[in-house]
């Protein structure tokens, strides 16, 4: 048993929680402070209603409530719609002549948009909770665990101060690493579903939580979860042989890595030297795992701005992240009390 491993971890998640804590408070105080205003629809209502013409009516389909609002003039129709889950679904026609039809949603909040360039009028639904992806929810905890990825990333060099005591295990060398290894992927996993835990809670303050599994299967989920194992490693393999000055790489170690993949993205100029060194921010950022971190598209769903299919990003990650281990593990071997 890794019982200082685990001591780490259980301390570091412990504070972890703390911190959970104060923002799910800090949510619970905006829930409070905007209580009216999340009530109900009449923010909009009183909105449009100070507009000269528009007429407000009131009625009750289904068993609940709706508000019509609409003025002549504009040739604009607003219905507001209260939903059984406490969400509104608010609709609107407007004129409109270009013709689209276009979704952008982020996480519960959805608005749907279309009209056929002919009639002239434009239509927009707006529902204020409609199914999240729970990718999204896997992308938050990706995050989490690559910030845990790097205070355990040098837990191999952590052993230096008493390699006497760790080398004498009735274990082998490979044996006790994996042992660490397993230990702070373990915590990673902890601290990606305690990062879910407070954004349901946080969420559920604002509305009832209604959730999308069907792109939870996709390669995507599959590299959220891959990518913090592999920086974990990255820094493993850069941090195992150091006696001391391993804390420097930890702290700089994300400064430096989006500075190296800025620099890929950058303009260098048409003089073939420029060339020469885009090409080796190129392939140095190609190196690192966090090249490949999923950002938010523009449905709320996670991208990455690699221009690369998912299943190669995938592949790519999970082969750094072997390399790197496979570095670790050999730097380990031949460390000497």
């Amino acid at each position: 048993m890794n019982y200082v491993e685990w001591l780490r971890i259980r301390n570091t998640l412990r504070i972890y929680a703390i911190v959970l804590g104060v923002l799910i408070v800090l949510a619970l105080i905006v829930r409070i402070s905007v209580n009216g205003q999340l009530s109900n629809g009449q923010f909009i209502v009183d909105k449009v209603s100070r507009e000269p013409g528009t007429v407000i009516s009131h009625s009750v389909v289904n068993g609940l409530s709706r508000t019509t609002i609409y003025n002549a003039h504009d040739r604009t129709t607003i219905t507001v719609d209260d939903q059984t889950d406490g969400g509104k679904l608010i609709h609107i026609v407007e004129p409109g002549t270009k013709a689209s039809t276009e979704t952008h949603r982020l996480g519960s909040f959805q608005v749907t948009e279309s009209s056929s360039g002919t009639s002239g009028m434009r239509s927009i639904t707006f529902n204020t909770d409609a199914a999240a992806n729970f990718v999204i929810f896997i992308a938050m905890a990706s995050f989490a665990a690559l910030i845990f990825a790097t205070i355990w990333g040098c837990s191999f060099a952590c052993e230096h101060g008493h390699l006497e005591y760790a080398l004498l295990k009735p274990v082998t060398r490979t044996r006790y690493a994996l042992g660490i290894v397993g230990v702070d992927i373990v915590g990673m996993a902890i601290a990606g579903a305690m990062t879910i835990v407070a954004a349901i809670i946080c969420q559920s303050m604002f509305e009832i939580p209604h959730f999308d599994f069907s792109h939870v299967i996709e390669p995507i989920t599959a590299l959220c979860i891959v990518l913090p194992i592999a920086w974990y490693a990255l820094l493993n393999a850069a941090t195992t042989s150091m006696r001391r000055g391993y804390g420097a790489v930890i702290g700089f170690a994300w400064p430096i890595a989006f500075m190296l993949i800025g620099l890929s993205h950058a303009s260098f100029g048409d003089f073939p030297v420029s060339h020469v060194f885009h090409s080796i921010f190129v392939a140095a950022s190609r190196l690192i795992p966090l090249t490949y971190l999923p950002s938010v598209g523009d449905n709320g769903t996670p991208t990455s701005d690699v221009p690369l299919a998912d299943t190669t990003k995938l592949a790519i990650v999970t082969g750094l992240m072997l390399i790197y281990g496979a570095l670790a593990l050999v730097q380990w071997r031949r460390v000497e009390a």
